[in-house]
């Protein structure tokens, strides 16, 4: 037979593979083949959860009591809320995860061995509750594939978007540094070691840009909605690490912005401190949070 057609037959065979795969976990819905004997794992049950593999490690952390709410932390910082809420749905599927493999020596092409995997533990003051081995996602599937420590059997649970068992801390942070509708926005004051102006919205409704000397001229309407289109929906790159942050100064920034809404507005006025990081992004802080964002210079260039 020719390469390529051995190549074809390789092709089909893999196909009729996830096709059965796939066709198990819908189709099977005994109690046989489903998740069994799972300790109770909930956001209520469970006040820390730990998530690591071969170089990252994350820990999520639940404070608060019954009488003043709970919240859950990662690195001292609320985890962002549709990120929170997409794990917990997946922790409910466990309950009801279908079995994909009994034979140890696939786990290795599901990569779910213990050196392979990514590890995830419940616990409780501050006992384990439950450990899983979390394998390998695919597009193709789009399971997390859920092995129980010590344990033979492989599961599967929906993970339409991707692996939620994320062992990066960034992950589960707030990305959002600012989101203000253009309407709320009453002007947007710059400053710079040498230099400041601002846009502002004139009498007449019209956007305006006033220098430091004080003089008005029409704005630049390719340059205000670039700044209104960013202050919509700023999102950060990424995060400074905690000692990264400590050694910031940024009393003395090198740029700053201060977007100033309106009195109806449902935001806030906001200040946004820069300081360079390097040729491809900057540091970026907000007086009221505790988060060091990192910013690529092309956004905040606006």
């Amino acid at each position: 037979m020719k390469s390529r057609q051995v190549g074809y037959v390789l092709m089909a065979l893999i196909a009729v593979g996830v096709v059965g795969l796939i066709f198990r976990i819908v189709a099977a819905g005994s109690d046989e083949i489903t998740l069994r004997g799972l300790l109770q794992v909930s956001a209520v049950a469970s006040d820390k959860i730990v998530i690591r593999d071969q170089e990252l490690e994350t820990e999520l952390v639940r404070i608060g009591d019954s009488d003043t709410g709970f919240e859950w932390l990662v690195d001292d910082q609320p985890i962002f809320a549709p990120r929170l809420e997409e794990f917990w749905i997946a922790v409910s599927d466990l309950y009801s995860a279908q079995l994909v493999a009994t034979d140890p020596a696939n786990h290795e092409r599901l990569g779910i061995l213990d050196d392979q995997g990514i590890v995830v533990e419940f616990y409780r003051d501050p006992s384990l509750q439950e450990g899983f081995v979390v394998g390998t996602w695919t597009p193709e599937v789009r399971l997390c594939y859920v092995r129980r420590a010590g344990k033979d059997e492989v599961y599967g649970i929906p993970c339409p978007q991707g692996n939620i068992f994320d062992p990066d801390p960034d992950s589960w942070k707030n990305p959002i540094v600012a989101a203000i509708p253009p309407t709320d926005i009453e002007r947007v004051e710059f400053t710079y070691p040498d230099e400041r102006f601002v846009f502002a919205v004139s009498a007449e409704g019209e956007w305006v840009v006033v220098s430091e000397d004080g003089l008005v001229e029409a704005a630049n309407l390719f340059a205000v909605n670039s700044v209104l289109g960013t202050l919509q929906l700023l999102l950060s790159s990424g995060f400074a690490e905690e000692a990264e942050a400590e050694a910031l100064n940024f009393a003395v920034p090198d740029a700053m912005v201060r977007i100033v809404t309106k009195e109806d507005a449902a935001t806030p006025t906001t200040r946004l401190r820069f300081l360079d990081r390097d040729a491809a992004s900057v540091y970026l802080a907000i007086p009221t949070r505790s988060t060091v964002f990192i910013l690529d210079k092309r956004v905040a260039a606006g």
